[in-house]
């Protein structure tokens, strides 16, 4: 369940899944503010405003057009996935440290080879 080609089970996903902290988050997302934006982000959700253990976006980019999915899993590291519109995983990445996050959402987003630091 919850691997690529089928559709994502958040109920599911989230059943293992520690409480994220929004805040820090999107701190983390916005760290370099020019990369997050180049995704095209926006359509922010949470699944529980109280006690959220999923946030989600909806990404404009090169190489990944859909929904970006992000996890704090059991062992405090993320899990991100990338699905369609319609919620069919295209691909995930697991067991993610924090600062490891953008990089890895930016490869599979938008970074291209010709970009230069």
């Amino acid at each position: 369940m919850n691997t690529k080609g089928e559709k994502i089970n958040v109920q599911e996903i989230t059943k293992h899944c520690r409480v994220l902290v929004i805040e820090q988050l999107m701190a983390y997302l916005r760290a370099d503010i020019n990369v997050f934006w180049s995704w095209g982000a926006h359509a922010f959700r949470v699944d529980n405003m109280k006690n959220p253990k999923m946030f989600r976006m909806l990404v404009q980019g090169h190489h990944h057009k859909g929904h970006v999915y992000i996890f704090l899993n059991g062992t405090d590291l993320f899990d991100v996935y990338f699905t369609t519109s319609q919620g069919i995983i295209k691909d995930l990445k697991t067991d993610l440290y924090f600062d490891q996050l953008v990089e890895v959402i930016d490869n599979r987003i938008e970074r291209i080879p010709d970009y230069t630091d």
